[in-house]
């Protein structure tokens, strides 16, 4: 019996994980992007100061949803694959 409650609390806590997440913040790194809530992005980024006045923000958060997992971005500051992506957004297609 002991067993099942402690499969049943890992199970509860590994669920949770997400919800208990720091908000998005300028300390925050890359990965903190795919595991915040949608009203965590969508308060990241109304208040980033994007260099593009008129940037396609769809393609913006796309891209942080494409890379924000990824290894190689790991120890980024959500802030420098912001403006990656704020880059590439701006690329003419």
């Amino acid at each position: 019996m002991k067993t099942a409650h402690v499969a049943i609390w890992a199970v509860l806590m590994v669920a949770a994980g997400p919800a208990l997440s720091a908000p998005l913040d300028q300390k925050s790194k890359a990965p903190d992007w795919s595991h915040a809530t949608q009203a965590e992005k969508d308060a990241w980024t109304a208040a980033y100061k994007f260099k593009t006045a008129d940037i396609k923000l769809a393609e913006v958060v796309a891209c942080l949803d494409s890379y924000s997992d990824k290894p190689v971005f790991a120890d980024n500051a959500l802030t420098g694959l912001m403006e990656m992506c704020e880059s590439i957004a701006a690329l003419p297609h």
